[in-house]
C-alpha cells in the first residue's frame, strides 16, 4: 500500500498478537456513548466489509502473517453486520494471519440485535465468547442512557447465546448512573449474577464532551454522577461478586471458572493484552495499535499508530490501496516505563513482575521507579512482594493517584 507514514512496515512477531476489529455502525448512538461509531450509514456496510478486509490481508502481509491467538469485534455494534459479511470478515482472518488453535474469537452483541440464528451463524464463523451490552437491568435506566432494549431482552439474548452453543459470555453493567441507588445498582447485579454468565465487566459512567450526555448535564436535565456514591457501588459490588464466586482480575473486570483458582479460564484474554501492554493490531476506522520491537541486550522499541476516524475516507483509501494509517508516533523510553506500571497495576491478581519489566526495558523497575515505591508504599496504596508489586486493597479505590505517580515530569 502507499500513502502510509509508518512507510511499508514488516515486523517480525516475537509473540501471537491479538486482533481488533472496529464495527464502527450502530442502529442509534446512546447518549454516553464518544466511541467512533455512526448511525444511519447502513448503505456503506458492504464497502466497509471490503475495507476492512483489504487492511485486514494488508497487515498480514506485514506481518508475514503472524501467530493470532485472540480477535475481537468491536464497535459500534459487530452484530449488526449480516451474518454473510461477519463470515467475510473471519475467511479474511483466516487467510491472512496463523490463527493458533484455541484462539479466543469475542463479538461485541447489542441485545436487540441478536436471536438464536444470529448467534447460531457467530458461532459457525468461529466466534466462541460473546459480550453481550447490558448497562442496566432498570427499565427507567436504560432509556436514560438511549439504549433501546429491555432488561427481558437482555435475560432472552443470553439464553439465545447458551442455544447456540456459546459458553462464555460477558456482561457490562454501568455504575454511577445519573439518579441510581446503591439498591438500584446491587439489583442489577443481582439480576446478572441470575443469568449465570461467567465474565462481568463493570464501568462507572464517564460523561464524555461532544456526547449528548454532557449537553443534558450542561443543560442541567440530569445531575453529574456522584463520585462517593460511584465509590460505594463499586465497593458494593466487589463483595458481592466475590460471595458469588468471582475473582477480580483487574478493576473492571471479574471471572470466575469451575474453582476460584481457576478464574482465568473465563478472563478476557485480549484485553489482557491491553493491560499487559502486549503487541495487537486495530483494524477499521479509528482502530489503535501498539507494536514493541524486541531488542535482546537493550530497551524495546515501541511503536503506536492509529487509522483514519471517518469511515467514508477509510474505505476510500482502502479502495484506492493505500493504507488508512492517519499517524504514528514512537513511545520514549521514559513514557514506555511509565505506561507499562499503569497498564500492569490495573491487574490485580498479576500486577508488574519485576521480571517482564527487566525483559521489556532492560531496567529493575524498583531503581527506575525507587522514589514512586516509596512514596505509594508508604500510604498503603501497593503490594511489594520479592517478584512483583500490584495494588493493594486500598490501592484499587486510588489507581489513578497511584498511576500518576510513575508519569515522567515535564520539563
Amino acid at each position: 500500500m502507499t500513502g502510509n507514514r509508518l512507510g511499508e512496515p514488516h515486523f517480525q512477531a516475537s509473540a501471537p498478537l491479538g486482533l481488533y476489529i472496529h464495527i464502527p455502525f450502530c442502529l442509534r448512538k446512546c447518549v454516553y456513548c464518544d466511541f467512533n461509531t455512526y448511525a444511519g450509514l447502513e448503505r456503506i456496510f458492504a464497502a466497509t466489509v471490503e475495507a476492512l478486509c483489504a487492511e485486514i490481508r494488508y497487515w498480514g502481509a506485514c506481518t508475514a502473517g503472524a501467530e493470532v491467538d485472540t480477535v475481537f469485534f468491536g464497535g459500534g455494534t459487530p452484530t449488526i453486520l449480516e451474518p454473510a459479511q461477519f463470515q467475510q470478515l473471519q475467511d479474511a482472518i483466516q487467510h491472512a494471519f496463523a490463527i493458533l488453535p484455541g484462539c479466543e474469537f469475542t463479538s461485541e452483541a447489542n441485545p436487540n440485535t441478536v436471536d438464536t440464528d444470529r448467534f447460531a451463524a457467530l458461532v459457525h464463523s468461529g466466534i466462541n465468547r460473546i459480550s453481550i451490552g447490558a448497562q442496566s437491568f432498570h427499565n427507567a435506566e436504560l432509556t436514560m442512557l438511549g439504549r433501546w432494549h429491555t432488561a427481558d431482552t437482555i435475560a432472552a439474548a443470553v439464553a439465545a447465546a447458551r442455544t447456540a452453543g456459546v459458553t462464555n459470555i460477558n456482561l457490562d453493567p454501568i455504575h454511577g448512573l445519573p439518579g441510581q441507588t446503591l439498591e438500584a445498582w446491587t439489583q442489577t447485579l443481582e439480576q446478572a449474577l441470575a443469568l449465570e454468565v461467567e465474565h462481568l465487566s463493570l464501568y462507572a459512567l464517564t460523561v464524555e464532551p461532544r456526547t449528548p450526555l454532557y449537553r443534558m448535564v450542561q443543560r442541567g436535565q440530569v445531575p453529574l454522577p456522584d463520585d462517593d456514591l460511584c465509590a460505594e457501588q463499586y465497593q458494593a459490588a466487589r463483595e458481592i461478586l466475590a460471595g458469588a464466586g468471582f475473582v477480580q482480575y483487574e478493576l473492571a473486570n471479574w471471572s470466575r471458572g469451575p474453582e476460584p483458582s481457576q478464574w482465568s479460564r473465563y478472563a478476557c484474554r485480549h484485553n489482557l493484552k491491553y493491560w499487559r501492554n502486549q503487541n495487537y493490531l486495530g483494524i477499521g476506522p479509528g482502530a489503535h495499535s501498539h507494536w514493541r520491537e524486541h531488542r535482546p541486550g537493550g530497551r524495546d522499541r515501541e511503536l503506536r499508530w492509529w487509522n483514519l476516524d471517518a469511515v467514508p475516507r477509510y474505505n476510500r483509501c482502502l479502495g484506492q490501496g493505500e493504507s488508512p494509517v492517519a499517524d504514528h508516533e514512537t513511545i520514549a523510553p521514559d513514557l514506555a516505563e511509565a505506561e507499562t506500571m499503569m497498564l500492569g497495576l490495573r491487574l490485580v491478581q498479576e500486577g508488574v513482575t519485576y521480571a517482564r519489566f527487566q525483559q521489556i526495558h532492560g531496567q529493575d523497575l524498583r531503581v527506575t521507579f525507587a522514589e514512586a515505591l516509596r512514596h505509594l508504599a508508604a500510604q498503603n496504596l501497593l503490594a511489594i512482594t520479592p517478584d512483583r508489586v500490584q495494588l493493594s486493597s486500598r490501592g484499587i479505590l486510588f489507581h489513578n493517584y497511584a498511576s500518576q505517580q510513575f508519569l515522567p515530569v515535564a520539563v
